[in-house]
């Protein structure tokens, strides 16, 4: 595991998830919950209790209408512990009310960034985590200039250009104009160079952490 070589991310963790997702949705399966080994040599969980494996959750959910103008489908991602007190992630894809699911075509390339940025969340080990934010930042930029967001937006956005051959500017640009249309360009620009260049420091924290307890 190497988090500053550009081809890793997460690869060994999110391609079966991501396989499998595609493979339920297909199936018009709405809800899935399993377990994975986790394969890297950093703590996920609390010294004493220290987890090898991971949970992982799927669902699809329907937008109401209001909500759904040209909605062909949105990706979620959420990490932590959950309510076993155990290091998991959770994707959900939403889609329009009345729309088959078995008809939404998931692009992959967008579901594997979803994947590896929440798999980083596991890895930075948010709940155990030392690392102080010192953030001052308020609005829209204080998610995205969050230091451990900053961290897996990378990572995520590194994993899409990776598969698509598309510029690391190119896939964060687009992302944020869609989710953040009120952004000015300035700070899209800010956010981007802020992702881009990351040393991964609540990472960093974390694989420190991990080597003391070893």
């Amino acid at each position: 595991m190497e988090i500053n070589d550009k081809n890793f991310f997460y690869q060994d963790a999110a391609e079966p998830i991501v396989d499998s997702i595609l493979s339920l949705m297909s199936q018009g399966i709405k809800d899935f919950e399993s377990y994975d080994h986790w394969p890297y040599d950093i703590s996920i969980s609390d010294a004493e209790d220290d987890h090898r494996h991971f949970n992982w959750s799927f669902s699809v959910c329907r937008a109401r209408d209001e909500f759904v103008n040209d909605l062909v489908y949105d990706i979620v991602g959420s990490a932590g512990k959950d309510c076993f007190d155990e290091p998991s992630i959770a994707i959900a894809i939403v889609i329009p009310s009345g729309k088959h699911q078995k008809k939404i075509n998931v692009n992959r390339n967008e579901l594997f960034d979803v994947v590896s940025h929440e798999l980083h969340h596991i890895a930075q080990n948010i709940d155990s985590n030392v690392y102080q934010k010192n953030t001052i930042e308020t609005g829209r930029l204080s998610y995205f200039l969050d230091p451990f967001e900053i961290e897996a937006f990378h990572i995520g956005t590194r994993a899409q250009a990776r598969l698509t051959g598309e510029s690391f500017f190119d896939i964060a640009n687009k992302y944020l104009q869609k989710a953040w249309p009120e952004g000015t360009s300035n700070e899209i620009e800010r956010v981007i160079k802020a992702w881009q260049a990351t040393d991964f420091p609540a990472f960093n924290q974390n694989l420190k952490n991990s080597k003391n307890i070893v």
